[in-house]
C-alpha cells in the first residue's frame, strides 16, 4: 500500500524543482526506499545535499526512507549545517570513549 511521503526542499534545492510552487513534494512510496534512490527519483544529485532530516532527526546518506516519513533536504549553501555528522552525533550521544566521547560526558 502506498503512503504519502513528504519531502521538503530548502534553498536552491527548492528553486531547482520546476513546476512546483511549494517546497514540499509528495512522493508515494510502496516500500522502504534508500535515500539515494529517492534523490534519484527527485533528480537531485547526492552531492548537492548538505543535510538530510528524516522525521525531524539528522539522517545518514544511506538512510532507508519509510512510507509516510517526513524528509527535509538542505543544500550545501546552508552553512549552519556545515557539519551534520557532528550534529547527528550530538542528538544520539555515545556513552563510551570507544564511541569517540569521553566517558565523563
Amino acid at each position: 500500500m502506498e503512503k504519502p511521503t513528504d519531502v521538503f526542499l530548502f534553498g536552491s534545492l527548492s528553486a531547482e524543482q520546476s513546476g512546483t510552487r511549494s517546497p514540499c513534494i509528495h512522493c508515494a512510496l510502496r516500500q522502504p526506499t534508500p535515500l539515494p534512490d529517492l534523490l534519484e527519483r527527485l533528480r537531485i544529485q547526492p552531492g548537492r545535499v548538505q543535510l538530510v532530516m528524516v522525521n525531524h532527526r539528522a539522517a545518514p546518506p544511506d538512510q532507508m526512507i519509510q512510507p509516510g516519513d517526513r524528509v527535509a533536504l538542505f543544500p550545501r549553501e546552508y552553512a549552519i549545517f556545515a557539519d551534520w555528522k557532528n550534529l547527528r552525533t550530538a542528538t544520539h550521544p555515545a556513552t563510551s570513549p570507544e564511541d569517540g566521547f569521553p566517558a565523563n560526558r
